[in-house]
C-alpha cells in the first residue's frame, strides 16, 4: 500500500524534496545576509538570496524533479518567467513585512506556502511539460480523456 502511494506521488515527492532544498539554502541566505549585517535591508537580502537560489533551483528541478521530460532549450526562458515571478512574490512578500513591522521571517513562511504550489503547477505545464500534460497537445486528445492522466495510472507511467 505505501509502495503504491509512493509510486503514485513519486514526482511530487521529488519536487517537495527538491524544493525543500532549494528553499533552504534561500532561506538560510535571506537570514544569513540580514541577521549578520551583511546587509541592512531584508527585501535586499531576500533578492539577494533570490538570484543565488534561482539557478539552483532550475538545475537541480531539472536534473531531479522534471529529468523525464524532453530536452527543449527554451526551458531556462520558461522558468526565468517562473522564477521572475517567485522573485516579486519573495521581494514583495518581504517588504510587505518590513513595512508593517513584522520579522523578516513571517516573510519566509508566505514564500514558504505560496511559491511550491505555484511553481509546480506551472513547471509540469509550462517548463518542463511533462508527458501527462504533453498529451493534451495532441490531435484528437479531448480534455475529458487527457484529465484521465493525472490520476494514480498515469504516476505509475511517468517513469
Amino acid at each position: 500500500m505505501l509502495r503504491n502511494l509512493i509510486q503514485r506521488n513519486e514526482r511530487v515527492i521529488r519536487y517537495l524534496a527538491v524544493g525543500a532544498g532549494v528553499t533552504l539554502v534561500y532561506s538560510l541566505l535571506t537570514a544569513g545576509l540580514f541577521e549578520r549585517h551583511v546587509v541592512e535591508d531584508q527585501t535586499l537580502a531576500s533578492a539577494i538570496a533570490s538570484v543565488i537560489s534561482i539557478p539552483i533551483s532550475f538545475l537541480v528541478h531539472r536534473r531531479i524533479t522534471y529529468a523525464d521530460a524532453p530536452y527543449d532549450r527554451s526551458h531556462w526562458n520558461r522558468f526565468g518567467i517562473i522564477a521572475l515571478t517567485n522573485f516579486v512574490i519573495a521581494t514583495g512578500s518581504m517588504k510587505l513585512s518590513d513595512l508593517l513591522g513584522w520579522p523578516f521571517w513571517i516573510a519566509l513562511i508566505v514564500g514558504w506556502v505560496l511559491i511550491p504550489a505555484a511553481n509546480y503547477t506551472i513547471n509540469a505545464i509550462w517548463v518542463f511539460r511533462t508527458k501527462e500534460f504533453l498529451a493534451l497537445d495532441k490531435p484528437g486528445a479531448s480534455p475529458a480523456v487527457s484529465a484521465n492522466k493525472f490520476g494514480p495510472a498515469a504516476s505509475r507511467s511517468r517513469l
